[in-house]
């Protein structure tokens, strides 16, 4: 696997000082110092979200030391606090002269319960941050219930200060953090830049932080094409949304994707981030999208459930209900989330997940059955443009006038008044009794 995309590293200062040094080639990224770095994949995620933010000269020094205010600081835009989101009016707290610039967001750590006010000490905030305080504040930002009295079962347990040993305890029972080989936690190391994006792009991931919802897509590309001198747009494909298309920044993070160009990401599954200009700024490429065997069920869309994993539970023409999982490879033209109730609808299905949805063009009719004969319905008048016979009839589901299974009295024949929904004269899909 080639890494394509470098990585974005922590702003201290304005970034405004110097230019950033422009991209080698496609796909390359804007920070030389972590192409080939090992945490190139998760300092670009965070770096897309501008959750990590680059320094004034463009690097992005990946082994350099975390500060204890740098942490902080990613804490912050990680967990989206700011923007209204802590409640109560600013605090105003005192915080050390070199920290003067952050002084809003040192406010907002304290107010939300990330630091203490005995936290704001120069000796804490501008040094490099070792790993048990990183605990003590990713605990606190997580407002989770800490395991007062719990041990460690590492061979360097002893190291950790008191203070921080039920936070400590009670990340390594949510599996956050796991140790290093040998059985070491190596609680007074500091914390790397590379090791903090590692560490918060894994939580993103398993869902225990939630950043910019909205810019993070996952689905497949169903095109791409060039949007003028050297620039791509994508047309990327995702089951939320349907199919829209995006331009490539220049400065876009690809991983896993095999070189020369954006061609190479035509009909891949992808993780993608848009950046604040609405480009895809970040992709993680995947396996191809590939059909399989399906199978076909026609029927009415009876509801969509949003969430993670959006599903859509179709009424067929058995009246069944039926539940589907949608997944990153389901196509829906303008998106899930489009469908309206009772729409009639043609689904593709991969097992039990969802493929393809499409929307059918139905027409409708009412009158009242003159004769039925075999596997024809005659209708007691002629309409303009479906006539007055209609093929196959007991293929189509008899409902009452909701929508609902019929369960009348009244049986289906001479005399009865319907109204016949289908997509032509030999394609009956629902026979309505009214």
């Amino acid at each position: 696997m080639r890494v394509l995309l470098a990585a974005l590293a922590i702003a201290a200062a304005s970034t405004t000082l110097f230019p950033r040094p422009a991209p080698a080639a496609w796909g390359d990224g804007l920070f030389p110092d972590a192409a080939a770095h090992w945490a190139a994949e998760p300092l670009n995620f965070l770096g897309a979200l501008d959750i990590i933010r680059g320094y004034p000269d463009g690097k992005c020094r990946p082994e350099g030391p975390l500060t204890a205010l740098e942490a902080v600081l990613l804490l912050l835009r990680a967990a989206e606090y700011g923007g209204g989101k802590a409640a109560g009016p600013a605090l105003n707290v005192p915080v050390p002269r070199e920290a003067a610039w952050a002084q809003k967001d040192l406010a907002l750590a304290v107010q939300v319960g990330i630091l203490t006010a005995d936290e704001l000490r120069p000796e804490i905030l501008l040094e490099p941050a070792p790993r048990y305080l990183v605990w003590v504040f990713l605990a606190r930002a997580l407002k989770v219930p800490l395991d007062n009295g719990a041990t460690l079962e590492f061979k360097d347990a002893g190291e950790v200060p008191p203070g921080a040993l039920p936070a400590a305890a009670t990340l390594v029972r949510l599996r956050l953090i796991k140790g290093f080989p040998g059985g070491f936690l190596r609680p007074l190391q500091a914390v790397t830049r590379a090791e903090m994006a590692a560490l918060l792009a894994r939580m993103v991931e398993e869902g225990w932080l939630n950043p910019a919802p909205a810019r993070r897509l996952e689905g497949w590309v169903q095109a791409v094409k060039a949007g003028g001198p050297a620039r791509y747009a994508v047309t990327l494909c995702t089951p939320a949304g349907g199919a829209a298309d995006y331009f490539l920044a220049g400065n876009v993070a690809v991983f896993n994707a095999p070189l020369p160009s954006p061609y190479a990401l035509y009909n891949l599954h992808v993780k993608a981030v848009l950046n604040g200009r609405g480009e895809l700024a970040f992709l993680k490429a995947g396996e191809p999208r590939l059909a399989g065997q399906l199978s076909i069920k026609t029927g009415t869309v009876e509801k969509v459930v949003k969430g993670a994993n959006p599903q859509v539970v179709i009424r067929d023409l058995s009246h069944e209900l039926c539940t589907y999982t949608a997944g990153w490879a389901t196509a829906v033209p303008r998106g899930l989330f489009s469908l309206k109730e009772r729409q009639w609808v043609k689904v593709a299905l991969a097992e039990q997940t969802l493929w393809s949805i499409e929307p059918l063009e139905v027409k409708r009719v009412t009158g009242r059955i003159a004769q039925i004969d075999g596997v024809k319905l005659y209708l007691d008048k002629e309409d303009k443009n479906l006539g007055r016979v209609f093929l196959h009839w007991q293929r189509a589901r008899l409902s009452d006038k909701n929508g609902l299974p019929y369960s009348g009295s009244n049986a289906l024949g001479p005399g009865c008044k319907v109204e016949i929904t289908c997509l032509d004269w030999d394609k009956l899909l629902e026979i309505k009794i009214l």
